[in-house]
């Protein structure tokens, strides 16, 4: 069984960034293309020969672990567990940002991509309900708030792999952080002495088109939705979260 390792979110917290500092490492091979993600977890009909053989062509005799990053799989239980089934001892890699940021970037993703309609308002304030059926997509991509609830999600896969096969990072903390990048690749396995040229690169950034103090009114109301949410995250899982608080 090859060495395994899968990032599985958030969506909008740095994975994309996360994926170019491992796809650099000379002893790691990602799952390609980036876009669009493998997601080959969410079929029922899973053949790891086929599996290997579709996204890890490139890969070279230096690999020592293989990595998959979709999102997709953040938010549904029955991947957590089909994961676990094909690979227990598989490495489980969270990247969680700020929950209020997060959502905000969730939304104007799905903006800027044509799936939404509703202003920023009509979302978080008004709370305007919008008709799901007609979107074909992974997962529902409106789940701006529900998506941030980050203990929900990191419980799918702590109740079916062990502690020490999981890690969770926070973006703040880590984003063009040589020290922890370099925790990453020991908590891999990996030359840990390794210095991506991509770490203090910006990527995948969402632009800021929404005035001020309507964006002020939104995110006082998601730092309340979040607060006992991010205290239920930081308890049961030992995460220092006080760069959130600003």
């Amino acid at each position: 069984m090859n060495n395994q390792f899968f990032i599985v979110g958030a969506q909008r917290s740095g994975t994309t960034y996360l994926y170019s500092i491992l796809d650099e490492h000379p002893e790691v091979c990602m799952a390609k293309p980036l876009r669009p993600e493998p997601k080959y977890f969410l079929q029922n009909e899973i053949d790891l020969d086929t599996y290997y053989s579709k996204y890890y062509k490139n890969c070279t005799k230096a690999t020592k672990i293989f990595g998959e990053k979709s999102t997709s799989y953040y938010e549904n239980k029955e991947v957590a567990q089909k994961v676990a089934n094909y690979f227990p001892n598989a490495k489980i890699i969270f990247i969680l940002a700020n929950p209020v940021d997060r959502a905000i970037s969730n939304y104007k993703f799905s903006y800027i991509n044509g799936l939404e309609t509703r202003d920023i308002e009509e979302v978080f304030i008004n709370e305007k309900k919008i008709d799901v059926t007609k979107y074909i997509t992974s997962v529902n991509p409106f789940r701006y708030k529900e998506r941030g609830v980050y203990h929900k999600f990191l419980d799918y896969y702590y109740k079916v792999f062990p502690q020490k096969n999981i890690k969770v990072i926070i973006k703040e903390n880590f984003t063009g952080n040589l020290e922890e990048i370099q925790s990453l690749y020991t908590f891999l396995e990996i030359d840990n002495n390794i210095i991506p040229n991509s770490y203090t690169k910006v990527i995948n950034k969402s632009k800021n088109t929404i005035e001020e103090s309507i964006l002020n009114r939104v995110k006082t109301k998601l730092f309340d939705y979040y607060k006992e949410h991010n205290i239920m995250l930081s308890t049961k899982y030992g995460l220092d979260l006080a760069v959130w608080d600003n």
